[in-house]
């Protein structure tokens, strides 16, 4: 019987993907308990050669006929999944030998609950020509640290016994060159001199904290490349929402409806990831910005505009956490007070975030939200944020305020 159902959408991901399917290959969980479903969205690479994938567990190849996006070949593989447990991998992650079977068990203590796992490196498995600095930089650092990196890289590109300089030497390839073998994917010991931690999940899951269990940001957890939740859960909120197309936010949207209908979220403190690598998304920027808008629109409420100043203003998110908590806390204590204190806060946060995508600088925010129009309304706005302080109970929100108005 299928307990657990692994859903791999992929796009031009081959060869990476073929890594990911065979770290898969040495699972402690039973593998006659689990199934791969790899969603090939219509990829114009190599990777319809995995449709004769030699799994030793069950596999189903499934090809998109057109480009469906990430949400609805998302849900297209859940709809068809046997397990109850659901498992969602980005195809280029690679996952130690215990992911299954650590992820089960805690569905197994928390069945309501959505798993992600907490341990998260960069893996360069394949050096690409078109890398971006930071990718090349981190790439240097670990051949400055592993002689058997820096002799792998030599060879591979067919340089002299000189100083590795990566930035000279990616300009002489065309074609992306691979770094790790196959059957180095199978012992996980022998990819630590490719790999470093992922600085951005370290610090972002440290700010969260590693117990998720009264925050009220918890839902900030969940990124698409990897996640696990019972499948009755999944289907509460109708899987992905297919009208956020490109790159980014989709998992966002997902992870506040979960969050919404009482969900919770725990980490996978055991687990260890693996993300290769890979040149940055083509209009990966835009697309995010677009779809911020939309997830913005879909869902007008205080935390989801709060949400976007954690990485626009680079602000702790244990801070933003804070803001939330006193927020709520205004609204319980004062209930039909300060209102024109409460809606100011939500239209700048709301009217900054519109400029942003639209590629303005979000200044002169009580101006451009219509705010400063109305000198008595704006006399009553900084009124109420003076009473809102006296109280001494809010300092958070009121910084947050002060914030905004200053920029």
């Amino acid at each position: 019987m299928c307990e657990v159902s692994i859903i791999i959408p992929s796009y031009n991901r081959y060869p990476l993907n073929l890594l990911t399917l065979r770290s898969l290959e040495k699972q402690t969980f039973d593998m006659d308990k689990m199934e791969v479903i790899l969603l090939d969205d219509a990829s114009t690479d190599s990777t319809p050669l995995l449709k004769s994938y030699p799994a030793p567990f069950p596999y189903h190849y499934v090809r998109n006929k057109t480009n469906m996006g990430l949400s609805r070949t998302r849900n297209i593989g859940y709809k068809m999944a046997k397990g109850n447990v659901i498992i969602f991998l980005d195809a280029e992650v690679i996952v130690d030998n215990d992911y299954v079977k650590n992820q089960y068990d805690l569905h197994l203590k928390n069945p309501q609950s959505v798993i992600v796992a907490r341990n998260i490196y960069n893996l360069y498995s394949f050096l690409f020509p078109n890398y971006d600095s930071s990718q090349l930089n981190e790439m240097s650092q670990l051949a400055k640290n592993s002689t058997y990196l820096n002799k792998r890289l030599k060879e591979m590109l067919k340089l002299s016994n000189d100083e590795l300089n990566l930035q000279t030497a990616i300009e002489k390839i065309t074609e992306p060159l691979q770094l790790i073998h196959e059957e180095e994917v199978l012992n996980l010991a022998s990819l630590n001199p490719f790999c470093i931690p992922s600085r951005f999940f370290n610090d972002f899951y440290t700010e969260l904290g590693d117990n998720l269990d009264n925050s009220h940001i918890a839902w900030w957890a969940l990124f698409g490349l990897n996640h696990s939740l019972n499948k009755n859960l999944l289907a509460k909120v109708n899987g992905y929402d297919e009208d956020f197309q490109g790159w980014g936010m989709e998992d966002v949207d997902f992870a506040y409806r979960l969050y919404k209908i009482g969900a919770k979220f725990v980490f996978d403190h055991k687990s260890a990831l693996y993300h290769q690598e890979h040149p940055v998304t083509p209009n990966k920027k835009q697309d995010a910005q677009r779809n911020g808008l939309l997830f913005q629109q879909k869902h007008p409420a205080f935390e989801v505009y709060v949400r976007s100043l954690k990485f626009s203003l680079n602000l702790d998110a244990q801070f933003i956490g804070l803001v939330f908590m006193e927020y709520e806390a205004l609204n319980l204590d004062y209930p039909g007070q300060h209102e024109v204190f409460k809606e100011s806060i939500y239209l700048l946060l709301q009217q900054r975030y519109i400029l942003k995508t639209n590629g303005k600088k979000a200044r002169k925010l009580l101006k451009n939200s219509g705010i400063a129009d109305s000198p008595e309304k704006k006399d009553r706005l900084f009124s109420d944020r003076d009473t809102v302080e006296a109280y001494g109970k809010y300092p958070n929100l009121v910084k947050l305020f002060d914030l905004v108005v200053s920029k």
